[in-house]
């Protein structure tokens, strides 16, 4: 019997995680030829999240939950995958903006010979930051050679062989976009509209999103570095002409013809934006490579439930 493995990712989702075992358990005994795992993985809830998870995991052993000794946002879902036992890995979020409706249709596309189903996601009419999603979106693809997801979370189903190639990279910064669109063998693609969140607020504020919109941004965008050489290159040019052209009139006249202040403002501030806008993007590849060197783990385990003292894969 084929096993599937649903890992779920949790951060203060106290009135979500029940309801949605529930709705999960019922959906995988509607197909009785799988066994399944749901692993909840939860980043140090304060609100009482784990208790929540502990009274689950003792009425159905078929529930696990890793409870994380602090909040590690950017490791915590993928080191659930690592530890999944599943043929393949099916990978939701735990405030029910992805329909678990969808999950016997990844398994049929799994089924059907897909490495990946990426589940992307069409903003619904709650979504205050579409159009900015939009935007961001655009400038990714034009500054970048690689394929984009728009609208792809990483919420998706991945065969085990995958998931056993991206654990072998030991990669701090994993980007699981990179790795479907470049070592995916057969990618599928369904596409939902994202419901509102059941319970609960969003973690996510706008600078978190910042954030994550600029380590995205540095993953995919190899035409910077070259684009920052041209526009430094044709900002020297323009300048070294400008420059000439009022050396040379202010020869010819030199009484009359004013140099004035208003090009030398433009120009210091111009140049002087376009160096920052560029150093900065150079300095996040640096800081990209320092994490990187670190190898750290993506994070440190409190306590493991209906594990039956499996070992912690790195």
């Amino acid at each position: 019997m084929r096993k599937i493995s649903i890992c779920i990712p949790c951060y203060n989702e106290i009135g979500n995680v029940k309801p949605l075992s529930e709705e999960l358990v019922y959906c995988m005994e509607q197909l009785p030829q799988y066994d399944f795992e749901i692993i909840f993985i939860d980043n140090c809830s304060l609100d009482g999240t784990q208790n929540v998870l502990r009274e689950i995991c003792s009425k159905d052993k078929r529930i696990k939950t890793i409870l994380n000794s602090k909040n590690y946002p950017s490791g915590s879902g993928l080191h659930a995958m690592y530890q999944a036992h599943g043929n393949c890995i099916i990978y939701i979020p735990a405030d029910f903006q992805v329909p678990v409706m969808l999950v016997p249709q990844m398994i049929k596309e799994w089924e059907n010979g897909a490495t990946v189903v990426a589940l992307i996601k069409e903003a619904g009419k709650h979504d205050k930051l579409k159009i900015f999603r939009k935007i961001y979106y655009k400038v990714s693809g034009f500054l970048t050679n690689q394929v984009i997801l728009p609208g792809f979370t990483g919420s998706g189903l991945y065969d085990r062989s995958f998931i056993e190639l991206c654990r072998s990279l030991n990669d701090p910064l994993f980007s699981m976009q990179y790795m479907i669109v470049h070592y995916a063998a057969s990618l599928v693609k369904l596409n939902y509209i994202e419901r509102p969140r059941r319970s609960g607020k969003s973690k996510n504020n706008f600078f978190t999103l910042i954030h994550i919109a600029i380590i995205r941004f540095i993953w995919v965008s190899d035409i910077v570095p070259h684009f920052a050489i041209i526009a430094g290159i044709s900002m020297g040019i323009i300048s070294f002409i400008v420059s000439i052209y009022y050396f040379i009139r202010k020869l010819l006249d030199w009484q009359n013809f004013p140099i004035g202040i208003a090009p030398l403002i433009i120009g210091v501030f111009f140049l002087g934006a376009i160096q920052l806008i560029f150093i900065g993007l150079i300095g996040e590849y640096v800081i990209m490579i320092n994490e990187r060197q670190k190898n750290k783990p993506l994070v440190l385990e409190k306590e493991r439930i209906n594990f039956d003292n499996e070992s912690i894969k790195n």
